[in-house]
């Protein structure tokens, strides 16, 4: 399934029930680190191919995270997960102490052909930290 293809499912789930009352909307450009926005939040999202046990929780990109908290406003920087067993976390980064970062190996990109592995700094959100939306 392609990633835009996972992008409007996860946003069709969430407006059927978290966000009824005020529709998360998909940004225009697919390059953009905001995926979607309503009046309240701007929101990053992902899609992990295990459960939230496995890793207690998700990784953000620190470049990830660094756009959220810049260009937020007066919204709210969402980052949301959609795990493989079905279940949503979400995770207000302005509530939320700035992760501890390190660097690991992951895939160059996720939305695209794959062209190979990078060094990425990334942090982690822990599952106390985050909120169960699904």
């Amino acid at each position: 399934m392609s990633w835009t293809h996972e992008q409007t499912k996860m946003i069709h789930e969430l407006n059927g029930s978290v966000f009824s009352k005020d529709p998360v909307n998909k940004t225009i450009d697919p390059m953009d680190p905001i995926d979607v926005t309503n009046k309240n939040y701007i929101m990053e999202f992902k899609k992990r191919e295990c459960g939230p046990e496995r890793y207690n929780g998700s990784l953000i990109e620190k470049i990830k995270y660094d756009y959220l908290m810049k260009n937020c406003g007066d919204k709210i920087p969402g980052y949301v997960c959609k795990f493989s067993d079905g279940s949503y976390y979400a995770w207000n980064l302005k509530k939320l102490p700035e992760p501890e970062w390190y660097y690991k190996m992951l895939p160059e990109t996720s939305h695209f052909e794959r062209s190979g592995w990078v060094n990425k700094k990334v942090g982690n959100l822990t599952l106390k930290e985050g909120v169960k939306l699904i």
